[in-house]
């Protein structure tokens, strides 16, 4: 098969069974025990209690201080011992394939048909401006900033979306003002977005107010000021824009611990700050992922211009520096 159609196999595969990992890998024979969420030894490489499923990103995502992240298909392959292909074929006759040449159209949208929803809810949403529902959110975790970047917009009523257990199609609930924020991949081009769902000022009560419109950025970022000789990188979007706030630094944001260590940094940055969340107090993803990132950065150096890189871990555990931020601008003098 050419790499081209395997990709694309992949592609489609990953949007049928988002949501669905836990289900597909206890269905394959991972045992329970495996997805109970808790801190234990990894089934690939042992330790203690160095591994943790989360599916935090309905992806079966997984971390391992020992062999690192990954999603369902790298688990179902070290779990039953398989390669990728075969792994790739036991998921599909779990949730089922899409023939080439079937006259019908896939249950889920294509890669194409994906990234011109994401255009067209980018073109429904606007600028953030002073008093709109993103800027009153931000200003309330003392993030209020002008002008803001303008990889972040707000839409006035963007869609929630929910998928019933065996439901073929997610079905639209309720609209709530979103955060939009334009996800880029190396050479600037958008990718997807992020959505993060506003209510009466604040994050919206749901279980999923934050969330990537598709799956897959490898490396991409929100690049939220303009990378120059400096560069400071955090996990969410609220982390990166307090570390510009504290620091001054130009900020850009991985979105999850699983990106942050496939990030791509522009050759021109000279020195990169990882402002790391301290998930001390769960699984040290944030930390883990943060340090797994400066030493490739660190590999890639070149040695007649060596680049410097630093991370930075918030004291207190489970903070992130958001948190922290947050913490001090509410001890602020308030301007006159």
């Amino acid at each position: 098969m050419r790499h081209r159609e395997l990709e694309q196999r992949l592609l489609e595969l990953k949007a049928r069974a988002h949501g669905r990992w836990t289900g597909i890998l206890r269905s394959s024979g991972v045992d329970e025990s495996i997805l109970s969420r808790r801190n234990q030894p990894c089934p690939m490489c042992g330790g203690t209690d160095r591994f943790q499923y989360t599916d935090r990103w309905g992806e079966g995502n997984y971390h391992c201080r020992g062999c690192g992240a990954g999603g369902g298909l790298k688990l179902l392959q070290g779990v039953l011992g398989c390669d990728f292909r075969s792994a790739l074929r036991h998921v599909e006759d779990c949730v089922g394939t899409v023939s080439p040449t079937s006259p019908q159209r896939p249950a889920e949208p294509s890669a194409q048909r994906m990234k011109k929803l994401a255009q067209r809810i980018w073109d429904e949403a606007r600028p953030v401006v002073p008093g709109d529902a993103v800027d009153r959110y931000l200003a309330s975790r003392g993030l209020a900033l002008r002008p803001y970047p303008p990889t972040l917009r707000c839409h006035p009523s963007l869609g929630y979306y929910r998928r019933d257990a065996g439901a073929a199609r997610a079905q639209k609930v309720a609209e709530y003002p979103a955060m939009l924020a334009c996800v880029q991949d190396p050479d600037g081009n958008a990718v997807t977005l992020h959505r993060t769902y506003l209510q009466d000022g604040g994050k919206a009560h749901l279980p999923d107010a934050k969330k990537l419109l598709s799956s897959g950025i490898n490396g991409a970022a929100v690049r939220l000021f303009e990378a120059d000789d400096e560069l400071a990188i955090a996990e969410g979007i609220e982390t990166a824009l307090s570390v510009h706030l504290a620091s001054g630094k130009p900020a850009w944001s991985a979105l999850n611990a699983g990106n942050l260590e496939k990030l791509w940094i522009p050759e021109s940055v000279r020195r990169v700050c990882i402002y790391a969340d301290n998930d001390a107090g769960s699984s040290y993803a944030g930390q883990a992922s943060a340090y797994t990132l400066a030493r490739r950065l660190k590999r890639e150096g070149s040695k007649d211009t060596p680049r410097r890189v630093e991370v930075f871990v918030p004291r207190q555990d489970g903070e992130d520096w958001a948190d922290v931020w947050l913490r001090r601008s509410r001890r602020l003098p308030k301007a006159a």
